[in-house]
């Protein structure tokens, strides 16, 4: 008897349960997708949104980091504002078109009125200042009574008193009077580094020169000649190379460099002297001095800060010291010393014990032969002649010769405004257009402040900067804003 299988009835109604399931779940999750997918497109769109945002606001950052890439030429540019007057810079390709302009907001002297020193001084009996004298000379210039000068001296640049600056250390390596040629992919380059020069320089080509920074003895003279291009130490006024590229790429460099601090200091011992002539010619020289900056704690070369030219003065003693220059009547000027630690308070060192000569061009009333200037402009050409030195020219104890031919003035331009102290100055009856010695107190730092901001689409982006620039090239950002709006 066959039994036959009957399916229970409840089983048969959950036929189709699971598929509800699956429906419920597909409404439900529909339900949460369509809100999400909402949700992402929105964060998407805002995601485009600041990117894009982003991407103006750091084209306005990039316009300033730009323009501080030539802290230099951002000087130069930026001088010519004003606090109304805004300058605009070029502006760069940075996908976004970005306006950049700067305002001066403040400028800084390279001396305070209490560091304000001498602008000129004549030491010997009789002795003028000269015709083109900037700032207001010393009141005893020419006095009879010789030595009492010297109670108005100072060591260091101080308010209304004669600068004497100490000696400097220096190389006593003797270096190629000749000089250093740069590599030929370093473009046409002589350069000179720090030391001891015991032959005769003589710079009369158009080669430009380069006279990396630091402090230079010579023994004998510089001549800057016809054609002469040069710079002397690196700083404000750029050369045809930078004290690190000479160092490392001249050509047979010394193995001892001698550089420090920015700019240079020439310091004229023995027969030495500087000589700036265009020997008649129409190919005039152009001479220029970077002022010298050295860090405090540079021991030895500190005091050579502010200071371009000296001499090593006294009369030599024996074979390792030096007397004061006394010549009754005439002249009178102490001996030179030195400081190996311009913070110690041990008296300062002989300058003949520390490789130094005193300066043999010392004025005689009736001199036979003449006794040949320290500094020597003979400019007799139809020249065009450039001589720059910001910095102090101290030589007490030589003199000063500006000589112009007749009638050739025109396009001729010495400055000597860092301060002068000399024996005597004198003068040819033409004198060039530009004839100043004495001392302007240059604006070596400015502030500003440097805008950059996007001139079309939106959002509108604005980035202020103020930023400090020394004429040098050295920058200091006070502060940096970018805002939307």
């Amino acid at each position: 008897m066959k039994r036959l299988f009957v399916r229970p009835k409840r089983e048969a109604a959950d036929e189709g349960t699971a598929l509800i399931f699956a429906l419920v779940f597909i409404i439900i999750g529909s339900l949460m997708l369509v809100p999400m997918m909402n949700y992402v497109s929105v964060v998407l769109r805002g995601d485009r949104v600041q990117q894009h945002k982003a991407s103006r606001a750091e084209a306005v950052r990039g316009a300033l980091r730009v323009t501080l890439a030539d802290p230099s030429a951002l000087y130069v540019a930026c001088s010519a504002s004003g606090l109304h007057t805004a300058v605009t810079l070029a502006a760069p390709d940075l996908g976004v078109p970005v306006s950049t302009e700067c305002t001066t907001l403040s400028d800084a002297a390279e001396l305070a009125d209490a560091d304000l020193r001498v602008a000129l001084g004549v030491v010997e009996a009789g002795a003028v200042p000269p015709i083109g004298t900037i700032g207001a000379p010393y009141a005893g210039s020419g006095n009879a009574d010789v030595g009492a000068w010297w109670a108005d001296v100072s060591a260091g640049s101080e308010g209304g008193k004669i600068f004497l600056p100490p000696l400097p250390s220096h190389g006593v390596n003797h270096l190629a009077s000749a000089g250093y040629m740069m590599p030929a992919w370093a473009g046409s380059c002589r350069v000179f580094f720090p030391g001891t020069y015991t032959d005769a320089v003589t710079i009369a080509d158009s080669v430009p020169t380069f006279f990396t920074s630091g402090v230079y003895y010579f023994e004998n003279t510089v001549t800057f000649g016809a054609n002469a291009n040069v710079v002397v130490g690196e700083g404000a006024i750029e050369g045809c190379t930078t004290n690190s590229e000479a160092a490392f790429y001249a050509v047979n460099a010394p193995s001892l460099i001698n550089i420090s601090g920015i700019g240079g200091t020439f310091v004229f011992g023995a027969a030495g002297r500087m000589v700036v002539t265009d020997s008649g010619t129409a190919n005039g020289p152009r001479v220029r001095f970077n002022a010298r900056l050295v860090d405090p704690t540079d021991v030895g070369n500190y005091v050579s800060a502010g200071v371009s030219i000296e001499t090593v003065n006294g009369v030599t003693s024996g074979a390792t010291s030096s007397t004061d220059l006394v010549l009754p009547g005439q002249l009178q000027v102490p001996k030179s010393t030195t400081e190996t630690n311009p913070g110690d308070t041990t008296p300062p060192v002989d300058a003949a014990s520390t490789g130094y000569r005193p300066s043999t061009l010392v004025p005689t009333v009736s001199p036979v032969p003449p006794v040949a200037p320290v500094i020597d402009f003979q400019l007799t050409g139809t020249s065009t002649t450039t001589v720059y030195i910001p910095g102090y020219v101290s030589v007490p104890q030589g003199a000063i010769n500006v000589t112009v031919g007749s009638g050739k003035g025109a396009n001729k331009s010495i400055q000597l405004v860092g301060g002068v102290l000399a024996a005597k100055i004198t003068q040819s009856v033409d004198l060039p257009a530009d004839n100043q010695l004495g001392m302007v107190n240059r604006i070596v730092q400015k502030t500003f402040k440097i805008v950059s901001t996007t001139t079309s689409g939106t959002p509108h982006i604005t980035s202020i900067a103020i930023v400090q620039v020394n004429d040098y090239g050295k920058f200091a950002v006070n502060s940096w804003v970018t805002s939307a709006g």
